[in-house]
């Protein structure tokens, strides 16, 4: 039986991404699949440039989920053009969110992974943009922030950018730091302090802007070892630091002063990982990716979340390499890349 002819990304080496043709049989579609016909998928530029770069380890490994030849995805919006007869809530013609991979049409288990309506007020492509902020949000889920707390976000991506406006959202005094002008330019737009991480005098200011106390929670918003055993010497006592970038690069290092500060000034290290939170709302649990997502939208709808000028291109799905490359090495230039198949 002919399926549905589609085209769909591939990264099948170190560096190497191409577009490729491929067919769906719809036929075989389960109870609680759909088949999704992409308008708009976002680029992961952590995740996703990690295996492209082959800095995961996993790319090697063939048991591992991102090993090459790998069929990236990390968030997407489309129309819903079949539906599996267990599938509730949704019916064809449906716009939905979901983490999609980067691909024209693409058969989704949504008993495993979120898929939403997008609210008829949002435009398509700033509720994509909840993909990161829901990153973002679990630093602030898994943190012990209160109202007039100090927070100090390192890496002003976009999931950094979005982790200092809901920290301001939940009450706290936020500064952001990374090393690219144009990014903290972004976040000083939106009223938020930043420092530059090279000057000289960093720490006094730091301390200046935190009330000579330092901050009491600081972010690594990177995936950088370095940048924890930094955020170690920047926190305050009693203070807390969180992970919320994964760590891949492997960083040598004597961590017994680490740990001997974390010891000393009781700190905490806690990691903000996104997967802990499950798919959809528990009965018992206060947050899952659906109520982080809904939150997330209401913020945007609302216009407390600015997120227009975090999407830096939008790219038709031959521009796949051009995006990858300029998210590694334009960091000025592109932050937020969204994929048309339109």
């Amino acid at each position: 039986m002919i399926g549905l002819r589609g085209r769909r990304v591939v990264v099948k080496g170190k560096r190497q991404v191409e577009l490729e043709e491929f067919e769906l049989d719809e036929s075989e579609l389960k109870g609680h699949e759909i088949i999704v016909e992409n308008k708009y998928t976002m680029i992961s530029p952590g995740t996703e440039l990690s295996i492209y770069t082959g800095l995961d380890p996993g790319v090697y490994d063939p048991k591992s989920w991102c090993h090459y030849p790998f069929h990236p995805g990390y968030a997407g919006v489309g129309r819903v053009v079949k539906v599996g007869d267990e599938v509730e809530g949704l019916r064809i013609g449906d716009v939905v969110y979901g983490f999609f991979n980067h691909a024209s049409i693409c058969k989704y288990d949504v008993a495993k992974r979120l898929c939403l309506p997008i609210p008829s007020e949002l435009d398509e492509k700033t509720a994509l943009v909840a993909r990161f902020a829901t990153i973002g949000l679990t630093a602030v889920r898994v943190s012990s922030v209160e109202p007039g707390d100090h927070v100090l976000i390192i890496g002003l991506g976009i999931i950094g950018n979005l982790a200092a406006q809901l920290f301001r959202e939940a009450g706290a005094f936020v500064v952001g730091t990374d090393l690219v002008a144009r990014r903290r330019e972004l976040l000083e737009d939106l009223g938020i302090k930043t420092l530059d991480p090279l000057d000289p005098n960093f720490n006094e200011k730091l301390l200046e802007v935190t009330e000579g106390l330092g901050p009491r929670i600081v972010v690594d918003a990177v995936g950088d070892s370095k940048v924890v055993a930094k955020a170690v010497d920047l926190v305050r006592r009693n203070g807390e630091v969180i992970i919320l970038g994964t760590p891949r690069a492997s960083f040598v290092t004597d961590v017994t002063p680490i740990f001997r500060k974390v010891h000393l000034n009781w700190i905490t290290i806690k990691g903000a990982l996104e997967w802990c939170f499950p798919q959809y709302n528990v009965t018992g649990l206060r947050h899952s990716y659906e109520s982080n997502t809904r939150y997330v939208w209401e913020l945007i709808r609302r216009g407390r979340l600015k997120v227009r000028k975090l999407i830096t291109h939008v790219l038709k799905p031959e521009g796949f390499r051009e995006a990858y490359e300029g998210l590694l090495n334009k960091k000025n230039e592109y932050l937020g890349v969204i994929i048309d198949w339109t």
